[in-house]
């Protein structure tokens, strides 16, 4: 059995602040290490979970900010991960494919304009307003298309009712409860970790009981963003391309989508002069 592990930062309990990579504090500093060390954790009790369940090879994609945040050597050493400048690689679900047999969603957050969703952004637009996707409801999308199942998802109680309700037989584990966008009633670390761990094995053995999630295209495709910036939503929405993307699938129409944007860099082929951080 192969699982693939999708990871983001905001859906984390403990976690009520975005993060700022600018910031050069030692307040800030500790900080980020802080949360890196929750979502680590998380991330691990997902792993073992799987393994735990019989499968043969856990794939993990750092898939938040930086593409670089898992302390991996914290990971169980028989998992491997993707990691470096996000949306650099072939593709924003590196290596996902129709060999997989199931997809996990770790760390996940509401999408933008979520009334209270805490750390909420991203707004995928399908077929003008028909539906409605978060970053994780995408990635669930994208693997849909490979037959892939999601059959796990954590984080605040709103994302997981959102995912919950395209994928009705789904496990979730929901770390924390909503009150703003910057507040949030979280359960212990270690709570969440047995929580992730225990929805993991109950969604992998379920697995060939979720339908993966499909959107039957073609799909015409828009991101909506704060139109102020840095998360702030008083101002409204823009359309990041404001004509969309129309392909045959969700997943033909994200890659070429991220073509586009001016802050990715999709396939990558030669260094282009960045530095980490």
């Amino acid at each position: 059995m192969k699982v693939y592990i999708q990871t983001d930062i905001e859906g984390v309990a403990g976690n009520v602040f975005f993060e700022s990579r600018k910031e050069v504090s030692y307040e800030n500093y500790e900080h980020r290490r802080r949360m890196y060390k929750l979502l680590t954790g998380e991330v691990n009790a997902a792993v073992k979970a799987a393994f735990d369940s019989g499968a043969s090879e856990v794939v993990i994609n750092d898939n938040h900010g930086s593409g670089y945040n898992i302390i991996f050597e914290e990971l169980d050493p028989r998992c491997e991960i993707i990691h470096g400048k996000n949306a650099s690689g072939p593709h924003w679900l590196p290596e996902l494919d129709k060999s997989f047999d199931a997809m996990v969603l770790v760390g996940m957050h509401p999408m933008a304009g979520t009334p209270k969703g805490l750390l909420q952004h991203s707004k995928w637009d399908v077929n003008d307003g028909k539906i409605f996707l978060s970053e994780a409801s995408m990635a669930a999308a994208i693997a849909g298309d490979h037959g892939v199942p999601t059959v796990f998802i954590s984080g605040d109680d709103m994302v997981t009712d959102e995912v919950k309700a395209k994928i009705p037989s789904i496990k979730a584990a929901a770390v924390k409860k909503s009150l703003s966008p910057y507040m949030g009633r979280c359960v212990m670390p270690e709570r969440s970790r047995e929580m992730i761990y225990d929805g993991v094995k109950k969604g992998l053995k379920a697995r060939r009981s979720i339908k993966p999630y499909k959107i039957k295209g073609p799909v015409k495709l828009q991101l909506l963003e704060s139109n102020k910036g840095n998360h702030d939503q008083s101002r409204g929405f823009y359309s990041v391309i404001p004509e969309g993307i129309v392909r045959k699938t969700i997943d033909e129409a994200i890659s070429d989508f991220l073509k586009k944007m001016t802050w990715c860099s999709i396939d990558t082929l030669h260094p282009d002069g960045f530095e980490y951080p």
